[in-house]
């Protein structure tokens, strides 16, 4: 019975003794054909009346979230890495054009504590673009470049012409063959040798053995005291 009347849409209630009282049938919602619980609630339409009627210009995009924002975004950022790059290389300009000239650069001398180099070491420095060797010699060293004859060797200086200081040398570290850097302590005089040519120097920096036509260059340089020298400085 139950079945029948729930099928039938018929809406009944139990009278007692066995017996179904049949009320009035469901009033349904609309065109649904469904019954509703609700039948005072319209049927919605499921449909966006603004979203037919250009919306998208009828709303604010930060509001709907509708704009797809990651073109702007790459835009902005790539624009503010060329900006950055741009006023990167401004203010190095201007560093260049405010600053000493080349010529200052080239001219600076520099200053040396001399006994900050231990005995038997090479040390090495920058000055003006090249490396600069410092050279604090041992009584042997002193000694095995004094007692070379001078006559006998392509670029003749004797040892007190290159060395103010007996102790110390100072000299370019640059082959006068074709500019490469010596390596210190090494050859066949333990002086300097160049591993590109095969050029060997003693340790007064006099070239021995090899290409090299020339002795490495000592640049000038004066003894402020017995171990502070300047070196590049101009008169």
């Amino acid at each position: 019975v139950c079945s029948y009347y729930l099928s039938s849409g018929i809406n009944a209630e139990y009278g007692g003794g066995g017996m179904w009282k049949a009320h009035q049938p469901f009033v349904t919602n609309g065109d649904s054909g469904v019954p509703s619980l609700h039948g005072d609630l319209p049927k919605p339409a499921f449909r966006d009346d603004h979203r037919k009627d250009n919306w998208r210009n009828q709303t604010n995009p930060a509001e709907r979230h509708a704009t797809n924002n990651l073109s702007t975004y790459m835009m902005v950022g790539a624009g503010g890495g060329a900006a950055l790059y741009m006023a990167k290389y401004t203010l190095y300009g201007l560093a260049l054009m405010l600053g000493p000239g080349r010529d200052k650069y080239a001219a600076a001398a520099i200053e040396v504590d001399l006994a900050t180099i231990p005995e038997g070491k090479n040390a090495v420095f920058t000055w003006r673009g090249k490396p600069l060797f410092i050279r604090h010699r041992t009584a042997e060293e002193i000694a095995s470049a004094q007692s070379t004859d001078v006559a006998s060797l392509r670029d003749p200086q004797a040892d007190t012409e290159r060395c103010v200081n007996e102790k110390y040398l100072i000299c370019l570290g640059v082959c006068t063959h074709l500019g490469c850097v010596p390596i210190a302590h090494a050859g066949d005089y333990k002086g300097y040798y160049c591993p590109c040519h095969g050029s060997h120097y003693d340790t007064c920096a006099r070239i021995m053995k090899g290409p090299a036509p020339l002795n490495l260059e000592v640049p000038k340089h004066d003894f402020l005291t017995d171990t502070l020298v300047v070196i590049g400085k101009e008169d």
